[in-house]
């Protein structure tokens, strides 16, 4: 889903009025690229949630299988993927308002954008590792947990590389 596309079809008519005014075009822009990275991060961040509320599903059904001997390993998955979620919902904007001393520009803005966008790819992975992990023997449960915490890894690591974007674009 592109946000930015969505935010520009939903303006009102004072909005579209407002971007006749002379250099105030520009600071709408941006108010609608910060809207979209912040659209983009909840949608990711839930995603994430969900992520985590499935692997607890998961530990609730083995449990009830008599599966027993992974609960504490996906109870710890599971927290990290909610701080994660938390870490990308509370992150920074990547953004510049108008009175602020150090000013990111629209080509920052938009790598800013693009690098939330592929925060994606790394959360479809851990949603192909938990359905791994849902389908899997007993006897394959610790490969399947493997993958998980790789994936998970790599998604922490993304949203820790983020704060470095933020960094570099100031």
């Amino acid at each position: 889903m592109n946000f930015r596309e969505r935010i520009e079809r939903d303006q009102n008519a004072l909005q579209k009025l407002a971007e006749a005014v002379p250099g105030f075009s520009g600071y709408l822009e941006r108010e609608r690229r910060r809207g979209a990275d912040k659209l983009l991060r909840e949608h990711l961040a839930d995603d994430i949630d969900s992520a985590g509320e499935r692997i607890e599903r998961i530990a609730t059904r083995w449990t009830n299988a008599g599966r027993t001997s992974a609960l504490s390993q996906l109870d710890a998955l599971a927290g990290r993927l909610r701080r994660a979620g938390d870490r990308l919902r509370h992150a920074d904007y990547g953004y510049s308002g108008v009175f602020d001393l150090v000013k990111i520009d629209e080509a920052d803005l938009q790598r800013f954008y693009e690098y939330d966008l592929a925060l994606n790819d790394f959360v479809a992975d851990i949603r192909d590792s938990i359905d791994e992990l849902a389908a899997t023997d007993e006897e394959d449960v610790d490969i399947a947990l493997d993958g998980l915490d790789e994936s998970i890894d790599a998604l922490a690591d993304m949203i820790d590389q983020r704060e470095n974007v933020a960094t570099d674009l100031v």
